[in-house]
């Protein structure tokens, strides 16, 4: 039997100082690692090859087994390059570093002139200092004499990730990586585009001519937006001025590019179709909801179809429509739970900066090799997190198990109730002539919540990397990173906040079915999947969909269990209740029965006392544990996600493709269909638990602000209870209880939007 996993969070030590150095320092979560940078500018009096007549030189520079060349200049002999090469000074394998300047042109590819620079005596560029100026340098001739062979202009320094030559540095550890392919394995920060809701509230259309007039048309708007088509229903109003009140709805992101087409068309049965009209709409110069008024009413004038009008022809088809793109709704592009930002597009309902997030991507160990090459097998590791609409992305270690990063990155912070992703993927496209490969993930995205972070506190942690696997889990590796949540708001500012409705307000007010968010947010990740995949070097799309989406909807007994017992583990108070109440009643132990029932003969004489003392004692229960509050952030729960009781057959259900890949057709649709009914059943009770692991979440301090805001709600109750006549609070309930509909908001209430913010296990789940 092979031995078990350990796929428990394990704290490191990383010799980091936090930014506890009075020295500026921009590496306070991660080690620095220092490489040699060469610059290479130009050369000048670059002697003709007398055999060919002419001259192509590049530059080769090499130290031990590691060389790379600049792209050679044909025909020229001062040649200008302005490449920047970079050497890991931990994993040089020699004392000097050579500079070779050699003839394309020439049979040999012979040696023009050459520099060598000891890695001794190269200075070292100190954080703050301004870049180090290239100089002229005269080449040695193969008889070692200098200046005869031409001159080179480059600049030689020693520093660390944070020189602003890193990220346009050809690192010497990927050599192997294709010229033209070396983008691909650079550090690179990208931003998500800002995504917009397009509604089109389609009311109705006057005046329409259509080709037959004794016939009750049956007519219906179409809106096309590039390669979507939305359609309304059939007027029910079979006349020449039609009615609808339909809303139609896409995502659109900035900058806006396309054209939207709205055509009014009769159908006429047996797909036949007549054209009655349609209107071009530009999407940049569509009306934008900044604010939640509406927009009024557009009267559109409509165009024929390809028709040449009549000198004496008017065609005055007219349709009335609010066209609008809306700036008062979150466009969700992740899953609810999972959510790193909750703001509107609008920028007059942006919130204010609450806090710093910073994070530094150390390293790797105990990856599991992704692929075979010259048959060895091995894995090009890159690591990539999201916050919010940025995107960071490490370089890529080559041919490399145990890859070290060491890159930090920053993000403002706008809500603590939301979720960073980082995630650790394998780059497929470093070689040229290979054609297109995806990128594959290693292991399961991280998700954690901010939320539940201590302010201030640096984490340092190893990560388990799981994947599901047709065998089972399988740990893939960990992933070594800190991470730290600076508040900069103040104590009131931070409960102040957890009062707050965490979408905007016109979510609430006039809020949107689950179906079509889900849809729309399908929309809203292939438009960022498209846009990022623009970008040079590239975020591909597999990878964008790996840390964008959830779960597709599909059956998992699995998770059903997983669900069922989060559920089981709620309730376990109330069974453990029972059964000491149980005990009582047996006298099992007869002090205890006896001191409970003369405290029960007290709380039936003092009545008025009963909800003080639960409210204290929901107080002093939450207080004591504040003394035990979790330290960890949330990892994940192999135990609760019940990875180790599933057989095989079980894992390649769950693993199934959606819909099922099953043989036989008449298998494939019974089967699909239990699958999307277990997936409903599924979510239901997963949404049950969330609610009641909410409710656990309130005397956990995992949330601290959240429980700290209860408990202080528990003792002005208790005192509240303790001194106000019971009679009168309950006759202010029942009062506000049964208010006038004119004196509610529709907005969610305090206590519902504390509780909504509170974190449940659904980050721990697989």
């Amino acid at each position: 039997m092979p031995p078990k996993q350990d796929f428990s969070l394990r704290e490191i030590q990383p010799n980091i100082d936090g930014g506890k150095t009075l020295i500026p320092n921009m590496l306070t979560l991660v080690e620095p690692l220092y490489f040699v940078y060469v610059r290479l500018v130009r050369a000048s009096h670059l002697p003709v090859n007398q055999a060919t007549g002419t001259c192509g030189p590049y530059v080769e520079v090499k130290t031990g087994n590691y060389k790379a060349t600049t792209k050679y200049i044909q025909g020229t002999l001062a040649p200008i390059w302005n490449q920047v090469f970079a050497f890991n000074k931990d994993r040089l394998q020699a004392k000097t570093i050579e500079i070779l300047v050699r003839d394309k042109a020439s049979v040999t590819n012979e040696i023009i002139g050459r520099i060598e620079a000891d890695v001794g005596d190269i200075p070292t560029r100190l954080q703050g200092d301004s870049s180090v100026a290239p100089q002229w340098y005269g080449l040695e001739d193969k008889n070692g004499v200098s200046g005869r062979s031409g001159s080179l202009m480059l600049a030689i320094w020693v520093g660390n990730q944070v020189d602003d030559a890193f990220s346009v540095a050809w690192h010497l550890d990927a050599a192997s990586v294709s010229v033209d392919k070396v983008s691909n394995a650079r550090p690179q920060v990208y931003y998500s585009p800002r995504l917009w809701y397009l509604k089109i509230k389609v009311n109705g259309a006057q005046d329409l001519v259509v080709s037959d007039p004794n016939r009750k048309p049956e007519v219906y708007v179409k809106a096309t937006l590039g390669n979507k088509v939305l359609k309304t229903k059939v007027s029910k109003n079979k006349s020449l001025n039609p009615s609808w009140n339909e809303e139609l709805m896409f995502v659109v992101a900035e900058p806006f590019e396309d054209a939207l087409i709205l055509s009014v068309e009769d159908d006429r049965g047996d797909n036949r179709v007549d054209y009655l009209g349609r209107c071009v709409k530009p999407v940049h110069k569509i009306t934008q909801r900044l604010l939640p008024p509406l927009p009024i009413e557009e009267i559109i004038n409509l165009e024929r179809y390809g028709a040449v009008e009549e000198p004496m022809e008017k065609f005055s088809s007219k349709l009335r429509a609010t066209v609008y793109l809306d700036g008062v709704y979150h466009v969700f592009d992740e899953p609810a739970l999972f959510s790193t930002d909750l703001t509107a597009p609008s920028p007059k309902l942006k919130p204010g900066k609450v806090g710093d997030l910073e994070l530094g991507i150390l390293k790797a160990e105990g990856l599991v090799p992704m692929k075979s090459k010259n048959g060895l097998k091995t894995t090009d590791a890159y690591c990539v997190a999201k916050y919010g609409p940025k995107w960071t992305r490490t370089s890529t270690v080559v041919s490399s198990l145990e890859p070290k990063w060491m890159k930090q990155y920053q993000w403002d912070v706008l809500d603590p109730c939301t979720v960073i992703a980082i995630g650790v993927f394998d780059n497929n496209n470093l070689q040229a002539g290979e054609g297109w490969a995806a990128d594959r993930l290693i292991g399961k995205v991280i998700r954690i919540r901010l939320s539940t972070l201590e302010f201030g506190r640096i984490y340092k942690y190893a990560y388990p990397l799981v994947a599901l696997m047709p065998g089972g889990v399988q740990k893939m590796g960990e992933l070594h990173f800190t991470l730290r949540f600076i508040y900069t708001k103040s104590s009131g500012d931070k409960l102040y906040q957890y009062t707050q409705p965490m979408l905007p307000k016109s979510t609430y007010t006039n809020p949107m079915s689950v179906y079509q968010i889900d849809g729309l947010r399908n929309q809203a990740v292939r438009h960022i999947a498209m846009r990022l995949a623009r970008a040079e070097p590239p975020l591909r799309r597999e990878v964008v969909e790996s840390m964008l989406s959830g779960r597709g909807p599909v059956w998992s007994i699995r998770r059903g269990k997983a669900n069922f017992r989060r559920v089981m583990e709620c309730l376990k108070c109330f069974k453990t209740a029972l059964i000491w109440l149980d005990d009582l009643r047996q006298w099992k132990n007869s002090t205890t029965t006896i001191v409970m029932f003369a405290a029960f003969s007290v709380f039936v004489y003092y009545s008025e006392i009963v909800i003080p003392s639960f409210f204290a004692f929901l107080f002093f229960k939450a207080l004591r544990n504040y003394f035990k509050r979790p330290r960890d952030i949330l990892c994940w729960d192999t135990n609760l996600s019940q990875v180790e009781s599933v057989n095989g057959l079980d894992w390649q259900e769950e693993l199934d493709t959606f819909p099922s890949s099953a043989p036989f057709e008449d298998l494939r649709l019974r089967y699909d269909r239990l699958r999307a009914i277990g997936y409903r059943i599924e979510e239901t009770v997963g949404d049950l638990a969330t609610q009641l692991e909410r409710f656990h979440a309130i005397f956990s301090w995992r949330d601290r602000r959240a429980t700290l805001i209860f408990t202080l709600f528990c003792l002005v109750a208790w005192i509240v209870f303790y001194l106000v006549p019971f009679r009168l609070l309950f006759f202010l309930f029942g009062t506000y209880l049964m208010r006038s509909p004119r004196f509610r908001v529709t907005l969610p209430p305090i206590p519902q939007n504390v509780f909504r913010r509170l974190p449940s296990r659904d980050d721990c789940l697989l």
